[in-house]
């Protein structure tokens, strides 16, 4: 008999905690301490007796009996009909085994009785991981809301970011422009005078016109150029070092001429690679406007004002490389550069976003670094960004 109480015992143990999935836990202790003991019918009842049972295994029998006066704190045998009913409550949830002709069952009850603190302590577990598995798909799920905001936020700084150039973007076609457009005037000009004065032939008629035609294809292409920097880059594509380079040429050199800031762009060794060209640019863009307002400072005692715009090809990136002689950025402020919504610029209008923007872009979009360092006359700022042969490697 010690023998068979020490198996059951065993089985019964090994059952409890097996699982930490509560069904295949509980399904476990039902039919272990049935097939031990002899139970015709065994159910777990989650929250109330009068519910339906969560689990319910061997013949299905039918019985009542008054569940209000069932003690919370120990196990319960009842005798209904020729059934013995053990009935062992848990901390939120009850088992119930059903006996017929069964002469031990206040042993059964009393040895159940002793898995109760087990029992307990295991179902807690098996419902802590089902609330740590929603908690987890809730995280996930809140995770993915969140990084979906942030990437929306960021479309929308980036868009914000645009917009702030817009006007010098704006100031540099008109720059563009203006030559073209006086070269047009004059000659349409010369024309009229020369049809007043009879003296217009036909050989110099086909080289003015030749000329305005040439102007006005100049005035298509500039207009092109900032239009196609204003559409969206939805995707990533194949761009070359020295188109990169030539859009920044055909973008900023005529405005900052006639700013009497002296631009150098210099050419380098082509290298492909795979970004979104306006973003790029937008990056470049902000970098020169932030040199310009620098040198333009009335605070500013530099006479000679340059930009340089270079390239750089190591093994593993593309370094475009953006310095000026505008006396530098102090130290104090040098830390705070890259936080959104700091600007040295308050009084005109700076939104602090510029290089903050600039920064984001090539870190998350571009997936580069943007470096900064002081040199002796000025700033140099080095956008690196990954070559496309080595990320084939």
């Amino acid at each position: 008999m010690l023998l068979k109480q020490l198996t059951l015992a065993y089985e019964c143990l090994s059952a409890i905690g097996n699982s930490l999935e509560l069904e295949s836990m509980i399904s476990e202790i039902l039919s272990s301490f049935s097939r031990k003991t002899g139970a015709i019918n065994a159910r777990y009842y989650e929250n109330k007796l009068d519910d339906k049972p969560m689990i319910s295994i061997g013949k299905q029998v039918s019985f009542d009996f008054n569940k209000q006066n069932i003690d919370t704190q120990k196990y319960i045998l009842l005798k209904i009909n020729n059934l013995d009913i053990i009935i062992l409550p848990l901390k939120n949830s009850y088992l119930l085994f059903v006996y017929k002709n069964q002469e031990n069952t206040k042993k059964l009850a009393a040895m159940l009785g002793n898995f109760q603190s087990k029992i307990n302590l295991s179902i807690s577990a098996c419902i802590g991981v089902e609330n740590l598995k929603v908690l987890n798909e809730e995280l996930e799920d809140r995770i993915k809301t969140s990084v979906n905001k942030i990437r929306e936020n960021e479309k929308m700084l980036i868009s914000q970011s645009k917009q702030a150039v817009m006007g010098e973007m704006i100031e540099m076609i008109a720059h563009q422009w203006r030559q073209p457009l006086t070269a047009i005037g004059m000659t349409s000009n010369n024309i009229a005078m020369d049809l007043a004065l009879d003296d217009l032939d036909t050989k110099t008629l086909q080289l003015d016109l030749h000329s305005i035609n040439t102007q006005v294809d100049y005035l298509s292409t500039t207009i092109d150029d900032f239009r196609n920097f204003f559409k969206e880059s939805k995707e990533k594509e194949d761009v070359s070092s020295t188109v990169i380079i030539e859009s920044i040429n055909s973008l900023v050199s005529k405005q900052l001429e006639n700013q009497n800031i002296y631009i150098s762009i210099y050419e380098c060794k082509e290298v492909i690679v795979h970004i979104y060209k306006n973003e790029l640019l937008q990056v470049i863009l902000n970098l020169i406007s932030n040199s310009k307002d620098a040198l333009l400072d009335p605070k500013s005692t530099q006479h000679n004002k340059k930009i340089n715009v270079s390239c750089k090809n190591t093994i593993d990136y593309l370094e475009i490389i953006i310095s000026d002689n505008a006396g530098g950025i102090a130290d104090e402020i040098m830390p705070k550069i890259f936080e959104p919504y700091f600007s040295t610029k308050k009084e005109k209008n700076g939104t602090g976003l510029g290089l903050y923007m600039s920064k984001t872009i090539v870190q998350e979009h571009l997936e580069g670094q943007l470096l900064v360092e002081n040199i002796d006359d000025g700033v140099t700022f080095t956008i690196k960004i990954p070559r496309l042969d080595k990320i084939n490697l």
